[in-house]
């Protein structure tokens, strides 16, 4: 059975969790989006999402941001330290056509070599 899951335990889900996250966190600006990484006490890394109407006003759009995270999250969770990583929208993304992969592809990036397991 393939263990690359996004389980629930993985997830953020209380505001506890989030306001902890924002809190104690370091901001990492890329581009349009950023993230907030904080180191947690559990064995496996977590992820939540805070993207509002403001920057991402189709719901269309704020999903696929969200499905594209998901699944960078789901296939590297192996590679991460223990962290929480809230991604949210610092400015509104363009509209061309890829805007959203290019976006999670350059945090990605930045996120995987901050957060990797050393």
């Amino acid at each position: 059975m393939n263990r690359a899951r996004f389980q629930k335990r993985v997830r953020l889900l209380t505001p506890a969790q989030f306001d902890r996250a924002f809190k104690q966190g370091r901001r990492l600006h890329q581009g349009p989006m950023s993230a907030v990484v904080a180191s947690n006490t559990l064995d496996h890394a977590r992820l939540g999402f805070a993207l509002g109407k403001k920057h991402a006003k189709r719901a269309v759009q704020r999903n696929r941001l969200k499905r594209l995270l998901r699944e960078r999250f789901r296939l590297h969770q192996q590679g991460l330290q223990a962290v929480d990583l809230v991604v949210f929208l610092r400015a509104a993304l363009p509209d061309l056509p890829g805007a959203e992969v290019d976006a999670v592809d350059r945090l990605w990036n930045k996120l995987s070599s901050t957060c990797a397991k050393s």
